[in-house]
């Protein structure tokens, strides 16, 4: 009852509803009708027949009323009343005698009995007065019988009933064909309008015959050709500036533009749990390269470079590279320099296969810096820099003294054994709202022997071991107990790649929001947009299948990929969080502040909410508002809660959480 309250019922169950009812009372109502006529005219035939009766033995036995003679009266009505069809036959004398009396209570056989029960026929009895001259006689009572109009009336209603049936049936059928041909193409039509509910946009071919129907199909075709039409024009004019300003035309990386938006995003949000360091590849074999061979094959090297970068980098979450002029690239990573110097030493292997006689400076120069809060980029460039130029870095770190693959797996399986999980919460306000939130954003804190590991390195590593899908079955099943004690509150989780691509995954998931339906409401998956463009395809299937579940999904670091948002159309999503590289320089950055416009004009068409993080000041949250953004987070909101829940281990939970609907401390 509540699926059909919350889904409605369709129009074709309704309209087949409804002439199946019409058709079953008429049947009814028909069967009724037919059988009291054909009652009363049995009812009246009956009492004719006994009136003719007893008028027309009345006056033949007339003759034969004398005592000597009454004989042959009895005897001519006795023959009349073995026919059947009268149930008494009686005279009585003028002195109210009766002479002689004839009955027949038998009953038809062929008759149910509730079919006696429910249709009454009452059995007519008719009098006539006998004269004996000019002297009265006596009286003739005779009484018809119902059996015979019992059996004439079950056999009319069972011809009657049969008719009626098969005339029901075959209505029934033309109903059907009919219908069948108008909902079809309504079928059409309602399966359109769910994939536009789930941002699909697709054209109906078949134009249906019924006018009605007819000018619903092609408003919507219109309509879904008018938003594609919209669409288009917007990301051809995003990519455009896109391409211009923030990506470098020859390896498809960001510029410096792009490098220094980002590193102004993450400069400023650097911790002890939350490091940044920066690497700089510098070619000092390129020069040669142009002069002795051609700049076509100085192009090939800087390809080349790009292509182990990209391939090296992309292993590791949430790190970015970039190309800051002819030989230099520079790349960011969330993870302390010892941590990446692992990253490094891959980088050196393979460019070490890369080298030939024409590199002869070296194929490449590596260098890092540990980035701390609020340092400038140009003393970060300087220092990369001189590093590279001089050869050396500012963490020297042989393979031996790094934590090893070993150590990494078993410090994670200790983890996801017995290891303690805390959390915290950052809200997403709503533009233009002072308490009202579109989620809470969950970070989640793993401790192993009473210190935190960092989560950049632990899920780096993770994903290398082919671990990171347990890690997440962790916390989710962790944090379902905060879920149950606010489960009125909306809150969002982190979902990894290898999660998301996962059917294993996915298909846990499901059950076990079965057998926790509080999983089921106000609860989302942020994704990652490199992680989702890695296949899209299968992403949008995953993603149909979380929503069915009941979970959102939002797409944070939005615009980091620097690619077409084409990839939107299809995809289920209820927000997009836009990266914070666009948001630090806005007040100052036209560019930033037509890209933001732009996304917010194209995910409004497809009916996804815009938001916006690392919000720092009010002026930049007024124009983010200004701009569409329907929500909006960071410090200038409020900072993360650094307490929500901590579990200590399976069968001894503690919790620590402000109530008041998550007001949270500090």
């Amino acid at each position: 009852m509540s699926s059909f309250i919350k889904n409605g019922l369709s129009l074709k169950t309704q309209v087949y509803g409804l002439i199946i009812a019409i058709s079953l009372i008429s049947f009814s109502v028909r069967i009724i009708t037919d059988i009291g006529t054909t009652q009363k005219y049995l009812q009246t035939q009956m009492a004719s027949h006994a009136k003719d009766t007893a008028t027309s033995l009345g006056l033949s036995i007339s003759p034969y009323l004398e005592e000597d003679n009454i004989m042959i009266a009895q005897t001519m009505a006795t023959a009349i009343f073995d026919s059947g069809y009268y149930k008494q036959i009686k005279f009585t004398n003028a002195q109210a005698k009766v002479v002689f009396e004839l009955i027949n209570p038998k009953r038809v056989e062929s008759v149910p009995n509730w079919f006696i029960s429910a249709v009454k026929l009452n059995a007519p009895s008719r009098q006539s007065e006998l004269n004996n001259g000019w002297i009265m006689a006596g009286t003739l009572e005779v009484t018809s019988h119902e059996g015979h109009s019992y059996l004439t009336l079950w056999e009319h209603t069972k011809r009657s009933f049969y008719s009626s049936f098969l005339l029901l049936v075959a209505s029934l059928a033309v109903a059907f064909l009919i219908l069948r041909a108008v909902f079809n193409p309504l079928k059409a039509v309602e399966n359109q309008a769910h994939l536009v509910t789930r941002k699909r946009f697709t054209l109906t071919d078949e134009i249906p015959v019924a006018r009605e129907l007819r000018t619903v199909t092609k408003a919507i075709n219109n309509m879904v050709m008018n938003l594609q039409t919209t669409f288009d024009s917007l990301t051809r004019q995003t990519q455009a500036l896109t391409e211009e300003v923030y990506i470098d035309p020859l390896t498809g990386l960001g510029n410096r533009k792009s490098f220094e938006n980002h590193f102004n995003s993450v400069a400023n949000s650097i911790s002890d749990e939350a490091p940044v360091t920066a690497m700089m590849i510098s070619l000092p074999s390129l020069t040669n390269i142009n002069k002795t061979v051609s700049y076509q094959d100085g192009d090939e090297h800087i390809k080349e470079v790009a292509k182990i970068l990209k391939t090296i980098f992309g292993e590791l979450t949430n790190a970015k590279v970039f190309r800051l002029n002819g030989s230099t690239f520079i790349a960011l990573a969330p993870y302390d320099s010892d941590f990446l110097n692992r990253t490094r030493l891959e980088i050196t292997d393979a460019f070490s296969q890369q080298k030939n006689s024409l590199h002869v400076n070296g194929f490449a120069n590596c260098a890092l810096v540990s980035v701390e809060k609020g340092m400038p980029k140009g003393h970060v460039l300087s220092a990369l820099d001189t590093g590279c130029t001089i050869g050396v870095t500012n963490t020297k770190v042989d393979k031996d003294t790094l934590f090893s693959v070993n150590q990494w797996r078993s410090l994670i399986q200790s983890i996801l054994a017995s290891g303690e999980v805390s959390f915290s919460v950052q809200p997403v306000k709503r533009a233009h709202s002072q308490n009202k939130q579109c989620y809470f954003e969950v970070f989640a804190h793993f401790i192993h022997e009473n210190e935190k590991v960092n989560n950049g390195h632990l899920f780096a590593m993770a994903e290398k071991l082919n671990l990171t899908e347990e890690l997440d079955k962790k916390i989710i099943r962790n944090f379902v107990n905060v879920k149950e004690l606010y489960p009125n509150d909306v809150f969002a989780l982190n979902l990894s790649k290898a999660s998301l691509y996962s059917t294993e995954f996915i298909e846990w998931l499901t059950l076990y929001a079965h057998t926790k339906p509080v999983l089921k409401t106000n609860l989302l998956f942020e994704l990652n947009e490199i992680s989702l463009l890695y296949n899209v395809h299968i992403a949008s299937q995953h993603i149909d299948i979380i929503k069915d579940i009941g979970i959102n999904v939002c797409i944070e670091h939005f615009g980091t990929s620097l690619t077409s948002f084409r990839y939107l159309q299809g995809l289920d999503i209820e927000y997009v969080k836009i990266d914070g590289s666009y948001i630090q320089d806005l007040l100052d950055n036209s560019q930033s502040q037509f890209f933001i416009q732009t996304v917010n004009n194209i995910c409004h068409g497809f009916g996804i909410k815009v938001l916006a993080c690392l919000v720092e000041g009010p002026e930049t949250l007024d124009m983010l508002e200004n701009l569409g953004c329907d929500g909006v987070q960071g410090n200038l909101i409020m900072p993360p809660s650094n307490v929500i829940k901590t579990i200590q281990s399976s069968t001894n939970k503690q919790f620590a959480f402000c109530a008041d609907t998550l007001k949270f401390c500090n």
